[in-house]
């Protein structure tokens, strides 16, 4: 078997001494603590406001979104909903807001629920709070999207 000097760079796909099986040395992610992050980052396209589900047997669904992090606010300008029937779902889809995925204030209702744009002007959501869509009458089986647009607001290391 060959041998590496001490201290000589080891090609990738090589055998790395006290770990196990062959491949490159393992090292974790360095981790910055939460104290470097400080400045805030704004007018961001909004990321994570997607979520996707199947409509129940009964015709139900309730999907919610939020934003997610320390330092994570969203400026939601408006939500679209979908299911594959399309325009032909005679479902009706109601958009509320809430906290911890309680639908608290209604939004607005879309009919048909198979596709709708809901456009709205609310205060700047924090973690905590979420869009919540939910479904009547819809056809079971169909998969029901949301999407969220709007901007966003994160904080970065700095």
């Amino acid at each position: 078997m060959p041998r590496v000097p001490r201290g000589a760079a080891r090609p990738a796909g090589s055998y790395a001494p006290g770990r196990l099986g062959w491949g490159p040395a393992v090292r974790p992610i360095r981790r910055l603590p939460i104290g470097v992050y400080r400045q805030q980052v704004s007018g961001v396209p909004l990321t994570g406001g997607q979520a996707q589900g199947t409509v129940l047997a009964t015709g139900a669904l309730t999907l919610s979104v939020g934003p997610q992090g320390a330092g994570v606010m969203w400026s939601p300008a408006s939500l679209t909903v979908q299911t594959t029937s399309g325009t032909s779902d005679t479902s009706t889809c109601n958009v509320y807001l809430g906290p911890a995925g309680l639908g608290v204030t209604l939004l607005g209702t879309i009919f048909p629920g198979g596709y709708g744009v809901a456009a709205f002007a609310l205060p700047v959501m924090s973690p905590g709070q979420y869009l919540i869509a939910t479904w009547t009458g819809g056809n079971p089986g169909d998969t029901a999207t949301l999407n969220v647009v709007g901007t966003m607001s994160a904080l970065m290391p700095g």
